[in-house]
């Protein structure tokens, strides 16, 4: 693909940060379609720099100030590991010394954000369900099929603007992540190092 974008007259440099910010799983299971997104998100790349303990400790250095967040973390010869601290979604940036070069893993972990937003969208379906039997009640409306009806739409509105809130986490979070290994290219590209995908 380098090569082919050279001819074009495209920088390969660009080709090649492209390409490491295609997720590692790109296929999506049947749970995280009706989600609106998956409940992990992972991007795996290869550096043929090689990490010293100077290189991890400027690494490190880099994504803390990328990730605009709280975290921990650890730099030394053999590696770089940070991760997120105090939400409800992890990050995690994780760089090891693999052969003549690095590797390099930026995940995000949803899981705790899942239990969050479904925790509110089932409370909230559950409270609109009631004030809107109530409501229905209180209009004496004769019919069931009617009266169910209005419960069920005003619950699956509900539980919508759930997924709604999901989905656009997901791009949010996919932007975040892709920032993180552009961050990660560039710290260790001005090392004169390259990357490969797995």
């Amino acid at each position: 693909m380098k090569a082919i974008a050279e001819e074009l007259g495209m920088d390969p440099v660009l080709i090649e940060r492209a390409a490491i910010l295609v997720p590692a799983d790109s296929s999506e299971s049947g749970l995280e379609r009706v989600l609106g997104g998956p409940v992990k998100h992972r991007l795996d790349a290869y550096f043929a720099t090689k990490l010293t303990e100077e290189r991890a400790a400027h690494l490190l250095s880099a994504v803390r100030a990328a990730a605009e967040q709280q975290g921990e973390g650890d730099a030394n010869a053999s590696g770089m590991s940070w991760h997120s601290v105090g939400d409800g979604s992890q990050v995690l940036v994780n760089a090891h010394t693999e052969g003549e070069g690095t590797r390099v893993r930026v995940m995000m972990d949803r899981r705790g954000g899942l239990a969050i937003i479904g925790t509110f969208s089932l409370l909230g379906a559950l409270s609109v369900g009631i004030v809107t039997l109530v409501g229905l009640e209180a209009l004496d409306v004769g019919s069931y099929v009617v009266g169910w009806t209005i419960f069920g739409s005003a619950v699956a509105g509900v539980l919508a603007t759930g997924r709604a809130v999901w989905a656009s986490n997901t791009r949010k979070i996919r932007d975040h992540l892709s920032t993180l290994m552009v961050t990660v290219s560039r710290s260790l590209e001005d090392d004169g190092g390259g990357a490969s995908v797995d």
